[in-house]
């Protein structure tokens, strides 16, 4: 096993980095797009993440790494990727640190990729349009990763995709896909190519109505939880609406999503 190292100053530089990142926030997004890295708490982040060059720093406690699930994590990542650097905190440090109370002591730094968004697409996108709720958002990547999509892009006003918070909610979907945030939507004319649908409640045609659309790839937009979707993609979108009861409203934007993408994965069948 690689030496760890310890870490037991409130000053120290990484574990200043690593907890500023944790408690979310402008310096934490700032920090984020600066140094190209995340951070991630709990072990089935850090398994989901087993064997990746991208999982550079893994930060337990004594306690910690004497936890069969914590030690696995540790021996099988450091047997795969050995620069992979291990610290190793002091307990009343790591209570400053992390606020999951007595949940497994680790938390894993992730170095966030960078993607180029391919010319020709041959797989369908996934597009969130100021979707500002962080478990929304981790959820819809959780369910396209399902679903079997790989891109997903976060227009501008979107919560943050590498934030703790959304790491959290998609579970390990992170892994499998290739995210791109900050998108504007002169970037998706451009870049889009494909059949866009976007989903709102007063479109002439419903869901199952596309039926062998759905089995070329397309791109599916899903709006703001509040607001829907910007008024411009329908210049240049097909508005889908999901059948619903009366009764409600709408749906929540998470569940319209597995419904939307789980139904051209049945189309394809």
């Amino acid at each position: 096993m690689k030496s760890p190292k310890l870490i037991s100053s409130l000053d120290n530089p990484l574990f200043k980095r690593v907890k500023t990142l944790l408690e979310g926030g402008v310096k934490a997004n700032k920090f984020r797009a600066e140094l190209g890295l995340a951070v991630a708490e709990g072990t089935h982040l850090a398994q989901s993440w087993l064997g990746s060059e991208d999982l550079v720093e893994i930060l337990t406690t004594e306690a910690g790494l004497a936890l069969p699930e914590i030690a696995a994590v540790v021996d099988m990542q450091l047997a795969l990727v050995p620069e992979t650097d291990l610290y190793i905190l002091d307990e009343v440090l790591w209570k400053k640190l992390s606020d999951l109370g007595n949940a497994p002591p680790i938390v894993i730094t992730i170095k966030i990729p960078e993607r180029e968004f391919p010319t020709h697409l041959s797989g369908d996108v996934l597009i969130l349009d100021g979707v500002q709720d962080a478990g929304n958002v981790g959820s819809m990547m959780r369910t396209a990763a399902g679903a079997g999509l790989q891109y997903i892009i976060c227009m501008k006003g979107s919560a943050q995709a590498w934030s703790p918070k959304v790491l959290r909610s998609a579970m390990g979907a992170h892994r499998h896909l290739k995210i791109f945030e900050s998108w504007s939507l002169n970037q998706v004319r451009e870049k889009i190519t494909i059949p866009i649908y976007s989903t709102c409640l007063n479109a002439e045609q419903e869901l199952y109505d596309l039926e062998d659309a759905l089995k070329e790839p397309h791109a599916w937009v899903f709006g703001n939880e509040g607001a829907g979707i910007s008024p411009e993609f329908s210049t240049f979108s097909k508005g889908v609406s999901i059948p619903q009861d009366p009764c409600i409203e709408s749906l929540n934007v998470g569940a319209a999503t597995a419904i939307c993408l789980f139904e051209a994965k049945r189309i394809r069948r």
